[in-house]
């Protein structure tokens, strides 16, 4: 039976050619239809999939703004037979257990228009981020997206809010990660760096607050944050999905701001981490590659493959041209 979902790999930083192999031997026995969006892949040998042609497709254009390749790279790997195409990184080492005939399941898309995304954090909530200034200065008189009242209305939708900018030290918490206990002679340099971090959260959010002018406060138009290296669009919506992205990329809009308001703009029903049993483990800590590499010598990412953490949705990043 054809496959009814597109696995998308992103190749964001630069075009590590030598991971396309190392990806397709990760996913290939459990995604059919696998295609690589490389920004500059001329030349790079193309891997047939499912006899409709060459799987790498090239894109352009800044790492920034790669939301954008989502848009040059549709026409290659549209198909009218998808339910769903699902968006990951290459250096996102997703749940091995995690297939095509079982994503679904897995993510909670009990419906052909459901998307699925990590997480949403509003603007307003999250000052002290350093791309905060660049959704604000963003004005949002671009013809492709919706007008400001029917975004505001989408938004509305997915809870999600744009309210004025704020001082809660509380936000502080939310969002960061924890990663497992460093080995004894690190622990003091992390007990060090955790206050400085926060205190240099609180004085950048204080800055901006005291900095900024009133009118810089509110968003021109809706506008959401989130993790951009793991996004699954419903078949329905990829089109203006696109669009958006596309729309935002020519815009220069930083993609963890672009990326998550085009799906919040285009795709009605949107599950998070939140309504399904597992989480992901964002910025896997050197300390544990360093550990596996001595259990395991090189052979680090089978390892990992073998005993995944129970519970965990993907790793991110996890480099692969070492193991290739």
């Amino acid at each position: 039976m054809p496959a009814k979902v597109a696995l998308i790999v992103v190749y964001n930083h630069h075009p590590h050619a030598d991971n396309i192999p190392v990806v397709e031997r990760l996913y290939g026995a459990r995604f059919s239809d696998i295609y690589h969006l490389v920004p500059c892949a001329r030349g790079f040998a193309p891997v047939a999939t499912d006899g409709d042609g060459p799987n790498i497709i090239p894109v352009h254009g800044k790492s920034w703004h790669f939301h954008g390749w989502f848009a040059q790279g549709l026409r290659r790997y549209f198909r009218a037979r998808y339910t769903h195409y699902f968006f990951i990184h290459d250096d996102l080492l997703l749940n091995p257990a995690i297939d095509e005939n079982n994503f679904r399941e897995h993510l909670n898309l009990q419906l052909d228009d459901t998307a699925f995304t990590t997480n949403f954090y509003t603007l307003h909530q999250r000052l002290e981020w350093n791309y905060a200034p660049e959704a604000y200065r963003f004005r949002g008189r671009i013809a492709a997206l919706p007008a400001v009242d029917e975004a505001r209305r989408r938004f509305a939708a997915h809870g999600l809010r744009t309210g004025r900018v704020g001082f809660n030290l509380r936000l502080f918490a939310r969002g960061v990660y924890v990663p497992p206990p460093p080995p004894a002679a690190a622990r003091t340099v992390a007990r060090l760096k955790t206050p400085l971090r926060y205190l240099t959260l609180l004085l950048r959010r204080a800055r901006r607050l005291l900095l900024w002018p009133a009118a810089s406060r509110q968003l021109a138009y809706p506008l959401v944050g989130g993790y951009p290296d793991l996004a699954v669009v419903p078949a329905a919506r990829i089109e203006e999905f696109c669009k958006y992205c596309a729309a935002f990329a020519d815009a220069k809009l930083f993609v963890a701001i672009a990326m998550p308001t085009a799906l919040a703009l285009s795709c009605a029903n949107i599950n998070t981490h939140e309504d399904i049993p597992l989480w992901g483990w964002h910025y896997w800590p050197y300390e544990s590659w360093d550990a596996m590499r001595a259990s395991h010598g090189e052979d680090k990412l089978n390892a990992l493959l073998e005993n995944f953490p129970e519970g965990c949705l993907f790793i991110h990043p996890v480099k692969l041209s070492d193991d290739g």
